[in-house]
């Protein structure tokens, strides 16, 4: 059974729906989602209604219902789709400047949710830190508050728990075949070193180290590294930490627990499961996972966690807190690779594409991409889409110049690997590898860095906006890059706009003049020029005369009529007239058409 809330009311269910199936999946650190199916029958029986408010509660968590296509009472079985209230709460809830100096997270959280229905749960990391997120949501914060603080979140009703990965105090051991069917394992065993030769950056000591856990192995391999000590001791400990990072393989493993065993997991739970290739006990971690709501199983997603910077921190002494880059380096990117490329931190905490809401946007990336193949004639055309204008835009690159590559926030972009790593320059991040290792050299920086072609010149070939008369907001189009090189004035660009009563076609000449024409409540209508002169007459010519791309000739008037000559063009009309002498209607002899003739 689901049962069903309101926003209103979280204690009290306004109904419990039976359903024919349904699954919740997790990930750690990531997001929660609801899915299930029911009967129509069933809800039209009970005069059950679900919207885009509804709550739905399943497996002790709320969600939010954000999945309505598939609504079609006349069907037998309608699906529903809801994602984690918290989550849904913190996406909507915009942040213009929250910035917290010396603050913990239990008070982040507390002023993360201010104005909100979320409560702060249990919080066991005490740390101080500076936190500062801008122009962005708390859904997005809440994501960097544990990329800072190293820590894991988990959710209770309304509440959020956030806990150090260390928090667990007993572990579980899973029996195979007894709890639970390996539906894959995977041991990588191709990055491991078991032997490490080091020496410090002047060349005066070195030495090697052997792993602990080299007796795992049936192989030796060998590595090397240097490290920027000042005695033995320092030096055997930066070895020893180092070799603590890389002897340890890269082990997950997709297992199914049947609901008899009546065996529940949870996201970032530790358990204890024997490893088929190294023949021994291994701690796994909990990362992701797909629970039955009906009577199937519940898969789960486990990871061998290996050793990150923050470990080496806590074991190495203060004596040792410098490490050569190139070290440095190789543990960024490993920590990277587990939380951006592996969870996809970046790709879904920086892109809500659920219905494709963003703030800024740009077409045509690849060429200003320097990984790409230098444009055609050195021009990116693309279009740039902010709050309610569309440019069309046309700008010059460099061939030779690069320049740092910066989103609409000027945040820098920096790539989550580099050099020689598999995943080198293929993925991009907003997380500084500073914020893993906070005394990374200035050039070291800059390798991870997104470079771009430098921009030399930027023409807005059209746009789309809205401007004010009075208070009144109006649709604007702009047509041209204009006469003007110095890009001041409007000359040579034309517009088109809608007032109240009208639609106004605008051209500026490239001497600063202004010719305008307005299709008005009386037809083509006149705008008075300098002195109050008029342009043109109102008078209503219903589309009868189509002017051909020629001059006006000629025009020869009787008391029937007129004939217009445009070059070549003879067009012959026949008026009518009222007792007043006014001419009331126009006959086209061409076309056979009349049309009325309105006077203002």
């Amino acid at each position: 059974m689901i049962e069903l809330y309101t926003l209103e009311n979280l204690i009290i269910p306004y109904a419990s729906i039976p359903i024919t199936n349904g699954s919740v999946t997790g990930e750690r650190n990531g997001y929660y989602k609801l899915s299930f199916s029911i009967l129509s029958k069933y809800l039209k029986e009970q005069n059950i209604s679900i919207n885009q408010k509804t709550i739905f509660k399943a497996d002790g968590l709320f969600y939010v219902c954000t999945d309505l296509s598939d609504s079609d009472t006349s069907k037998i079985e309608l699906t529903y789709n809801a994602e984690l209230l918290q989550t849904q709460i913190l996406m909507f809830k915009f942040l213009n400047e929250f910035k917290l100096k010396s603050t913990c997270v239990s008070e982040a959280l507390t002023y993360l949710f201010a104005g909100t229905i979320l409560e702060v749960g249990e919080c066991n990391d005490t740390l101080t830190f500076d936190f500062e997120v801008i122009k962005n949501n708390a859904q997005y914060a809440l994501s960097q508050l544990l990329e800072i603080t190293k820590t894991e979140v988990s959710y209770e009703g309304l509440k959020v728990h956030i806990r150090t990965p260390n928090w667990q105090k007993n572990i579980k051991t899973l029996t195979k075949g007894r709890d639970f069917t390996t539906l894959d394992e995977s041991t990588d065993v191709s990055d491991v070193i078991t032997k490490l030769y080091y020496q410090d950056t002047k060349g005066e000591l070195s030495g090697y180290i052997a792993s602990t856990n080299a007796s795992f192995y049936n192989f030796v391999r060998e590595g090397y590294q240097e490290f920027d000590a000042e005695d033995e001791i320092t030096l055997m400990s930066l070895a020893s930490s180092y070799l603590a990072t890389v002897d340890q393989p890269t082990c997950s493993i997709s297992i199914s627990i049947p609901k008899i065993r009546k065996l529940s997991l949870e996201l970032c739970e530790l358990v204890n499961i024997h490893n088929t290739l190294l023949d021994k006990e291994m701690v796994y971690k909990v990362v992701g996972y797909s629970k039955s709501l009906s009577t199937g199983e519940d898969t789960y997603q486990l990871g061998a966690r290996k050793k990150d910077f923050t470990d080496i921190e806590q074991i190495i002494t203060e004596k040792a807190e410098e490490v050569v880059q190139e070290v440095v380096q190789n543990v960024i990117v490993e920590v990277i690779e587990q939380e951006v490329i592996s969870a996809k931190t970046a790709h879904i905490l920086n892109a809500w594409i659920r219905d494709l809401n963003v703030e800024f946007l740009e077409t045509n990336f690849d060429a200003l991409d320097v990984r790409k193949d230098y444009p055609e004639g050195g021009i990116r055309n693309f279009i740039r889409i902010k709050e309610e204008q569309i440019d069309f835009v046309t700008q010059t690159l460099s061939d030779t110049e690069i320049q740092d590559y910066q989103n609409k926030d000027s945040d820098q972009i920096y790539y989550t690997a580099i050099e020689d790593h598999m995943q080198a320059y293929k993925y991009f991040t907003i997380t500084s590898p500073t914020s893993i290792y906070q005394d990374l050299k200035e050039a070291d920086i800059d390798k991870f860095k997104v470079k771009v072609r430098k921009v030399l010149t930027e023409s807005v070939k059209a746009s789309f906006t809205f401007g004010l008369i009075g208070d009144t907001q109006f649709p604007l189009m702009r047509w041209g890059v204009g006469t003007d090189a110095s890009g001041t004035t409007d000359k040579g660009k034309g517009f088109i706009y809608k007032e109240l009563d009208g639609l106004v076609f605008k051209y500026i000449t490239s001497t600063g003049a202004t010719h305008q024409i307005k299709l008005g409540e009386n037809g083509i209508e006149g705008i008075e020029a300098g002195g109050g002169e008029t342009i043109i007459q109102n008078i209503n010519m219903g589309g009868l005369i189509e002017i051909p791309g020629q001059a006006l000739t000629k025009a020869s008037f009787s008391s029937t009529g007129v004939v217009v000559e445009h070059g070549e063009t003879t067009t012959t009309f026949t008026w009518s007239k009222d007792n007043e002498g006014k001419i009331t209607s126009l006959y086209n002899s061409q076309t056979g058409l009349t049309v009325p003739v309105s006077w203002s």
